[in-house]
């Protein structure tokens, strides 16, 4: 017998004969597209029979493949990528990862690290092609964060000195950084943006330096940077350059924790006193300084030459004139309290700490009291919580106000149950931003008109939450990266939460069970 693919090749073959010669041949061609199954994708193929059930086989199998891979939820990677997710591991974290690669414990492993021994896997990075002659064309408003003309504003510190804890004076009590600025995964483009990019969370240069510009000439002077960030000390130093101010920048770079710097640039980790002061050399260099205003040496877990040789290479940063003054990053009470009595023998001080701190995550709360015991200015970064304590995302809000286009209704960042475990709290600085408004017009009314302050009087949930920190005697740490969130952090200056409004506030997170 002939086989089954023949007998339909057969078929084919005759139907398409009579399709030519016979007068109601439309009616054949309609009888044939109904044939929609795969055997009839075949007919017109030339290749043998067993050739085509192969190919068949082999595309079904791939089929099943892929939608058994679809159905399978995705699953973390077990190490990190270099870059960002080595900044944000934790010591146990880090230290999991180095046991994959042979080096279970960085206390008890350090001569591999010095000795060069640990193998990297990289990949051969593209030579950079050659630049393209620029040519000149007419400015774009849109380059320029969407406004061609300079705003003016006016130079203002709230901060007379009663609130500083020692001869570090940050004005305002309130700082922003550059964690941001070159992290692609954070929306920066290197390149010109429309405004529907700008309206979806995109920044460049021209917002960054318009973001800048308004701060510092607004009383926001201190700025932090890291070696760490990519090239955001490059990048800063290019925009301060072409930014003329009458005060500051206060610039504060960091020494990063020398276990991830070895893991991210493949090279042995930074120990001994005359580590800290090189880098604090370069960083001068790549900012375009002489002296910066502060430099932090992040918690090193376990640093080569111990506490001493680290206290020593700070204090040798203040005496080469590389900063006017040295702080910590995540550094636990008593390590503070060995490096502030070690600086102290030689009349210099731990003028910071910097760690995280906010509404949501009160873990830290403790540790501004320490520091202020000390002398020790307290530095609060991510005092949003990702966003979390902005009061943007609530259970009837959870995408933050924005439109999503995700399949199967609107999604954001936290779950539904997060967001009413919360909810008394986002409630609580939804009242406040009415109260608040409400006592700083009134205030406002009962002076002079002369002597009426020009501050903002329409308050947000998330300057609440920035005032809470400040209201706590730390100074919250701000990531900015375009205008419109430069603006709304100048609205939290000129007013502060009073005792009445920061007890509602802790009420609340009592209630939440924070």
């Amino acid at each position: 017998m002939k086989p089954a693919a023949a007998i339909l090749a057969g078929i084919a073959t005759a139907a398409t004969a009579l399709s030519l010669t016979h007068p109601h041949s439309n009616h054949h061609r309609r009888i044939i597209s109904k044939c929609s199954s795969t055997t009839a994708l075949h007919l017109q193929d030339p290749r043998k029979g067993s050739e085509l059930d192969n190919l068949q086989s082999r595309r079904d199998q791939l089929k099943k493949a892929a939608m058994e891979a679809a159905a399978q939820p995705k699953q973390k990677t077990d190490g990190p990528r270099y870059g960002k997710d080595i900044d944000n591991m934790s010591k146990e974290e880090l230290q999991a990862y180095m046991a994959s690669m042979g080096n279970a414990d960085i206390d008890n492993d350090v001569e591999a690290m010095m000795a060069g021994q640990l193998s990297f896997k990289t990949k051969r990075v593209p030579s950079k092609q050659a630049e393209r002659k620029r040519v000149s064309r007419p400015k774009n408003p849109e380059d320029n964060g969407g406004d061609d003309e300079e705003e003016q504003y006016v130079y203002i510190d709230d901060n007379d000195g009663r609130y500083d804890e020692n001869t570090f004076h940050v004005p305002n009590r309130i700082g922003f950084t550059t964690a941001c600025w070159t992290d692609v995964s954070k929306g920066f483009v290197n390149g010109k943006l429309k405004k529907t990019d700008r309206k979806n969370g995109k920044f460049n240069k021209a917002d960054l330096k318009k973001a800048y510009s308004i701060l510092q000439k607004s009383g926001i002077t201190l700025i932090e940077t890291s070696e760490s960030y990519g090239k955001s000390e490059t990048i800063l130093s290019k925009i301060d350059k072409n930014v003329e101010l009458l005060h500051g920048p206060d610039i504060a770079s960091t020494f990063p924790n020398p276990w991830k710097h070895a893991l991210k640039t493949r090279s042995r980790p930074r120990a001994g006193a005359d580590a800290v002061c090189s880098a604090a050399e370069r960083a001068c260099k790549r900012l375009g300084l002489e002296t910066m205003t502060l430099y932090q040496v992040e918690n090193p877990w376990y640093y080569l030459g111990g506490t001493n040789a680290l206290g020593a290479g700070m204090l040798e940063v203040i005496q080469e004139g590389h900063a006017q003054y040295v702080g910590c990053i995540d550094m636990s009470v008593s390590k503070l309290y060995k490096l502030q009595k070690y600086l102290r023998k030689e009349d210099e001080m731990v003028a910071s700490n910097q760690f995280e701190f906010s509404l949501t995550n009160r873990k830290n709360e403790g540790m501004i009291a320490a520091c202020k015991d000390m002398g020790i200015t307290p530095i609060c970064r991510n005092v949003l919580d990702g966003g979390l304590a902005s009061g943007k995302y609530t259970p009837t809000t959870p995408t933050g106000g924005k439109v999503s286009m995700d399949e199967g209704g609107a999604k954001g960042p936290y779950s539904l149950r997060t967001l009413e475990k919360l909810n008394a709290l986002f409630q609580t600085m939804e009242s406040l931003t009415t109260t608040v408004s409400k006592r700083i017009k009134s205030e406002s009314l009962n002076k002079d008109k002369e002597q009426r302050p020009n501050f903002n009087s329409r308050i947000t949930t998330t300057q609440i939450a920035i005032n809470y920190v400040k209201a706590k005697g730390a100074v919250p740490l701000l990531s900015i990266n375009n205008p419109r969130e430069a603006n709304e952090l100048l609205g939290c200056l000129g007013w502060e939460l009073n005792e009445d409004e920061v007890e509602e506030l802790e009420k609340a997170c009592k209630v939440c069970g924070l």
